[in-house]
C-alpha cells in the first residue's frame, strides 16, 4: 500500500502531457536556478522561441531608432525614405510613433502564427537583418569618431579609396 504523500505525488504526475521535454532540474525537491527554467522554457516550444526572436527585433529596432534621431539631429544622416525624412523634419514623436507602429505591425503575424516552422526562420532572418544594421550603425559611428576632431567631412569618407602603400 502507497503512502498518502507518495499517492498524491504520482497522482500529480498523470497530469504531465507525455510529450513534453523533462526538466532538467527534477532533482530531489531542489528549487531550479532561474537559468536552468528558461533554457527548459527557451527550448520547449518554437512559440517561446518567436516570442524570444521578436523581442530582440524590438530592442534591435529600438537602437536602430535611436541611432537615427541621434545621427539626423547631429546632422550626419541624409534619409532616403521620403515619408521617413518628412516625419524626421516633424520632430523625434512622430518618428517614435512611425517606428513603433511599423514594428507593432510587423511584430503581429509573427506572433499570431509563431507556432509555424516558417515563422520561426522568417523572425530570425528579420533579426539578422537587424543585427547587421547594428554593425552598419557602429562602423558609421566609428567614421564619425574619426572625423570629429578634424576639419574632414563625413561625405568625403564615403568617397575616399584606401591605396595599400
Amino acid at each position: 500500500m502507497m503512502s498518502p504523500v507518495l499517492k498524491a505525488d504520482t497522482e500529480g504526475m498523470s497530469l504531465c502531457p507525455s510529450g513534453s521535454l523533462t526538466p532538467p532540474y527534477s532533482s530531489a525537491g531542489a528549487e531550479p536556478h532561474w537559468s536552468a527554467r528558461f533554457i527548459h522554457w527557451f527550448v520547449e516550444a518554437r512559440s517561446h522561441r518567436v516570442i524570444c526572436l521578436v523581442l530582440g527585433v524590438w530592442v534591435l529596432n529600438g537602437f536602430d531608432l535611436a541611432f537615427t534621431i541621434l545621427s539626423h539631429q547631429q546632422g550626419m544622416l541624409q534619409e532616403a525614405n521620403p515619408f521617413a525624412r518628412h516625419m524626421l523634419s516633424s520632430g523625434t514623436a512622430s518618428i517614435i510613433l512611425y517606428k513603433i507602429g511599423l514594428v507593432m505591425i510587423g511584430s503581429y503575424p509573427l506572433l499570431r502564427f509563431r507556432i509555424a516552422r516558417i515563422t520561426e526562420m522568417g523572425a530570425l532572418v528579420i533579426l539578422c537583418a537587424y543585427v547587421l544594421l547594428a554593425v552598419h550603425w557602429s562602423i558609421c559611428y566609428d567614421h564619425y569618431a574619426a572625423t570629429i576632431n578634424h576639419s574632414t567631412d563625413i561625405t568625403e569618407l564615403a568617397n575616399f579609396n584606401y591605396q595599400s602603400p
